[in-house]
C-alpha cells in the first residue's frame, strides 16, 4: 500500500473515530455518541487578556461565523488538565483542550486517556489546497508523541538557546561560534572586560538544569541524557562525557562567569539585571523577549545563539525546544466538531494572527515571526528539535526533582566539584532506583 492510501485509510479512519467519540480504527475506546457536531467544549490553558487568548478568542469568532459551529470556550489556566482530570474517565467535560506534551504524557497517556491524533494530519484546511499534516513539520509533530501516539498537536513551539542584546554583541549573529571552546572565549572577553558573562537565577532548579542538560547532548545527541537518567546502576553518569559535562559546569560557575548574587538571589532578580544589560547571556527559553520587554532596556535588541554543540556547526544541530498544541480526550462527545476546529486553527490566516499577538512562533514554518523571534525560527528551521531536558523531567518526575535537582543545584552554584557531582549522581541514582523497584 502506497504512503498517500495509507494517509488516506487512516484520514477516514480518525475521521470516523473522532466521530464515535474516536473509538474506531483500534483507537482509544470512548463515548458510543457522536454529539450534535454543531458545537465543542474548548478549555484553554491561556487566561483571558493574555496574548495568546486574544488570538484564539478572535479565531474562534471567525470558525463559528464561517461554519455555524459554536465554541463554548473556557479559559482556565495552566491547571487546566488538573481541573479537567477528574471527568477523563467519563463524558470529559470539555472536547479539546491544549497544553504540552510533558502535562499530557503523566496526566492522560498514563491513563489511557489522550486520543491519538496522528490522522488529523490528512484534515484538509479550509480555504487551503493542503492538509495540517502538509503545513506541520515532522520534527515538531515529534515533540508530541507518546507511547507512538500522536497525542499533542503542536500549534506553538519554544526554543531554548543563549540571550542576548544584539546591541552589545554586533555582529554575533553573523559569525556563530563554531563550539563551546569558541563560545567560552567570547565569555571570557567579557568577564576579563569586567563585565558579567552570563545570568542565572539559580534558586529555580529547572533553570540551572539547562546547563548540564544541554552540555551533554551537545556532545552526545538528543537521547544522551535520557539515556543516562534511565540507567538503573547510575553508572553511566561516571563516564567521560557526563563528567566533562558537570566539568564545565563547574568551571562557571567557580570561575565566576555568572552574574554576582545568582546562587543566593530570588527571581527574577538575575532576569532583570540581564534585561537591563547588566549580564550578557541568559540561557532561557523563548518566552525570555516577551516576558522581559516591559522592563528591558531601551532599544534591547533580542538575539538568540543556539548552545553550541562540540562538533562543527551545520543543519541538524539539536536545539532543546517544547510545543504546546490540541488534546482530545479519547471520550470527547463532541469528536467531529473538535477535528473542524483544529483544522480550521491551523489555516495561515489563522496562524499568523496567533503568531502576531502572541510574537511567539507558530508550528507553520511559512508564517512570519516577530523580529525578536528570527533567530529562533530559523534555528528551528535548520536544527534538530528535541524534548527540553531531553524528555528525562517528565519520563522520570520523581528522580527529577529528588535526586538530580539537589545535586545539580549545588554544581551550578559551586558548593560541589564536578567529581563529587559525578560520584554522589551514579551512587543517589542507584539508590533511588532501588528502592524504585
Amino acid at each position: 500500500m502506497n504512503r498517500r492510501l495509507i494517509r488516506r485509510t487512516a484520514a477516514m479512519c480518525v475521521a470516523g473515530a473522532l466521530a464515535l467519540g474516536l473509538s474506531a480504527c483500534g483507537g482509544p475506546t470512548g463515548s458510543a455518541s457522536a454529539g450534535s457536531g454543531k458545537e465543542l467544549t474548548y478549555w484553554s490553558m491561556w487566561k483571558k487578556g493574555e496574548p495568546q487568548q486574544k488570538a484564539l478568542s478572535a479565531a474562534i469568532d471567525d470558525f463559528t461565523a464561517e461554519t455555524g459551529i459554536k465554541v463554548n470556550v473556557q479559559w482556565q489556566g495552566r491547571d487546566v488538565l488538573k481541573k479537567l482530570q477528574p471527568t477523563l474517565h467519563g463524558v470529559p467535560a470539555a472536547d479539546l483542550i491544549d497544553r504540552n506534551l510533558p502535562q499530557v504524557k503523566s496526566m492522560m497517556v498514563s491513563t489511557d486517556t489522550a486520543a491519538d491524533l496522528s490522522g488529523v494530519l490528512d484534515e484538509p484546511i479550509p480555504g487551503e489546497s493542503g492538509t495540517v499534516g502538509d503545513v506541520v513539520p515532522a520534527k515538531y509533530l515529534e515533540l508530541g508523541k507518546a507511547e507512538g501516539k500522536q497525542v499533542v498537536l503542536p500549534y506553538a513551539v519554544v526554543a531554548n538557546g543563549f540571550w542576548y542584546d544584539g546591541n552589545s554583541f554586533p555582529g554575533l549573529d553573523q559569525k556563530t561560534p563554531k563550539d563551546w571552546d569558541a563560545f567560552q572565549a567570547t565569555l571570557a572577553a567579557e568577564k576579563k572586560a569586567g563585565r558579567a558573562p552570563l545570568a542565572l537565577d539559580a534558586d529555580i532548579p529547572d533553570y540551572g538544569a539547562y546547563w548540564y542538560s544541554n552540555f551533554v547532548v551537545a556532545a552526545k545527541g538528543p537521547g544522551s541524557f535520557h539515556q543516562a537518567a534511565a540507567d538503573k546502576t547510575g553508572k553511566l553518569w561516571k563516564e567521560p562525557a557526563y563528567v566533562k559535562a558537570a566539568e564545565r559546569v563547574s568551571s562557571l560557575a567557580k570561575g565566576g562567569y555568572f552574574a554576582d548574587g545568582y546562587d543566593a538571589s530570588k527571581f527574577p532578580a538575575i532576569q532583570q539585571k540581564w534585561a537591563t544589560g547588566k549580564a550578557g547571556f541568559l540561557l532561557m527559553g523563548s518566552w525570555i523577549a516577551g516576558e522581559t520587554k516591559p522592563y528591558a532596556k531601551d532599544g534591547f535588541d533580542f538575539k538568540m545563539l543556539p548552545f553550541p554543540t562540540d562538533g562543527a556547526p551545520g543543519s541538524g544541530a539539536p536545539i532543546e525546544a517544547t510545543t504546546y498544541g490540541w488534546v482530545v480526550p479519547s471520550k470527547a462527545k463532541q469528536g467531529e466538531a473538535a477535528r473542524k476546529f483544529v483544522a480550521f486553527l491551523y489555516g495561515k490566516k489563522q496562524m499568523q494572527a496567533y503568531a502576531d499577538e502572541s510574537q511567539g512562533i507558530v508550528a507553520r514554518e511559512d508564517v512570519k515571526v516577530a523580529p525578536a523571534m528570527a533567530d529562533t525560527a530559523e534555528a528551528l528551521k535548520e536544527g534538530t528539535p528535541y524534548n527540553t531536558f531531553d524528555g528525562v523531567d517528565m519520563d522520570f518526575a520523581e528522580w527529577w526533582t529528588k535526586t538530580f535537582h539537589p545535586l545539580h543545584t549545588k554544581l551550578v552554584t559551586g558548593k560541589i566539584s564536578a567529581q563529587e557531582f559525578s560520584d554522589q549522581l551514579a551512587a543517589q541514582s542507584a539508590d533511588f532506583w532501588k528502592r524504585a523497584g
